[in-house]
C-alpha cells in the first residue's frame, strides 16, 4: 500500500495540493474543511504554533546567512577564532569577570544602536590576554540579540516598507589581512580572496580588526590602514591592540585615532592586570 493508501486507511482524504510546497493536502474524514500538509506542516487553519515555527524558520535562515557571511569574507589567524564566544569563556578572577561584563553591556548597547549609533570599540592589552576571544564573543552576542538581522527600508510598489535583512559582520587579523595583500600583487586566487575580504570590511555592518600593531612597520600598511578609517569612520569597529593610546597615535597619525576616537567615547575595555593565558597553558609563570 502506498503512502496514500495509508492515510486513507487512517482516516485521511487527498483534498488538493498544499499552496506552501505543492505537496498532497488531506484532510481527516470527520473534519472535511481543515486541509493540512504532510509535508512542510501547512494547515488551513493559522495557529499560533504555525506561525511560531514559521518565525523560527525565518529566523534560522538569518542566521545561517549571517554565519555564512562571516565565514566566507573573513580572514583568521587560527580556525578556532570562529568559535569564541561568551559561553566558553571561563574567567579565572575577579577583573576576567569584570571584563566579561563590560563587553556585555557594551554588546548589549551595540546591538541596539545597530542602525544609526555607531560604536568605535578598544579592547587593549598583552599578548594572551583574551581580547580575541571577547571580540568574537561581542560579535556574537550583538548577531542574538538583533536576532541576525536590522530592519531596511526598501521601495515596495509606491511606498516604502522596512524590511529584515541579515546582518553582516567581518573579523579581519590586520597582520594576516595585510600579508594577504602583498601576496595578491602576483597571485590570481589571492587577488579574488583579497577583493572579496577588503570590499566586507568597507561595507559590513560590523567589523572586527583584530592584532592591530602586529604588522610590520612600513607607509604602506599605514596608508592602508587611514584610508580604511576614512571608510569606517562613521561604522561600526572593534578594534583588538596591544598598544595603548600614544602608541598609536605614533604608528597611525593622528588623522587616523582622530576618526577613531569619534564614537569611541567610554567604549574602552583595558586587559591590564590579566594573566598571559598562553603561558598558564604551558605551565609558565602564574
Amino acid at each position: 500500500m502506498d503512502i496514500s493508501g495509508l492515510k486513507t486507511r487512517f482516516g485521511f482524504l487527498q483534498s488538493g495540493t498544499c499552496p506552501q510546497c505543492g505537496a498532497p493536502l488531506y484532510h481527516p474524514k470527520s473534519c472535511p474543511h481543515v486541509h493540512g500538509c504532510f509535508e512542510c506542516g501547512y494547515t488551513s487553519i493559522a495557529t499560533k504554533s504555525q506561525e511560531e515555527r514559521l518565525r523560527e524558520i525565518q529566523l534560522q535562515n538569518r542566521k545561517d546567512e549571517a554565519l555564512n557571511y562571516l565565514r566566507n569574507t573573513s580572514c583568521f589567524g587560527s580556525p578556532k577564532v570562529f568559535n569564541y564566544n561568551f559561553g566558553n569563556y571561563s574567567p579565572i578572577d575577579e577583573k576576567e569577570a569584570q571584563v566579561r561584563n563590560k563587553a556585555l553591556n557594551m554588546a548589549d548597547k551595540l546591538a541596539k544602536g545597530i542602525k544609526n549609533d555607531p560604536m568605535h570599540i578598544f579592547l587593549q592589552g598583552g599578548t594572551g590576554r583574551g581580547k580575541t576571544h571577547i571580540a568574537m564573543a561581542m560579535m556574537y552576542e550583538v548577531l542574538h540579540e538583533s536576532d541576525y538581522s536590522k530592519a531596511v527600508k526598501k521601495r515596495v510598489g509606491d511606498k516604502y516598507e522596512y524590511k529584515q535583512t541579515p546582518l553582516a559582520v567581518t573579523f579581519v587579523n590586520w597582520s594576516r589581512f595585510m600579508t594577504l595583500k602583498q601576496e595578491s600583487i602576483r597571485d590570481d586566487d589571492k587577488a579574488s580572496q583579497f577583493t572579496l575580504i577588503n570590499t566586507s570590511l568597507q561595507t559590513a555592518d560590523i567589523a572586527i580588526i583584530d592584532d592591530l600593531g602586529k604588522e610590520g612597520n612600513s607607509d604602506w600598511y599605514f596608508q592602508t590602514f587611514d584610508e580604511l578609517m576614512e571608510i569606517r569612520e562613521d561604522q561600526h569597529i572593534i578594534i583588538t591592540t596591544n598598544l595603548e593610546g600614544e602608541d598609536l597615535i605614533k604608528r597611525y597619525g593622528d588623522r587616523s585615532m582622530s576618526r577613531l576616537r569619534k564614537h569611541a567615547r567610554g567604549n574602552f575595555i583595558s586587559f591590564a592586570g590579566i594573566k598571559d593565558h598562553r603561558m598558564l597553558k604551558e605551565g609558565g609563570p602564574r
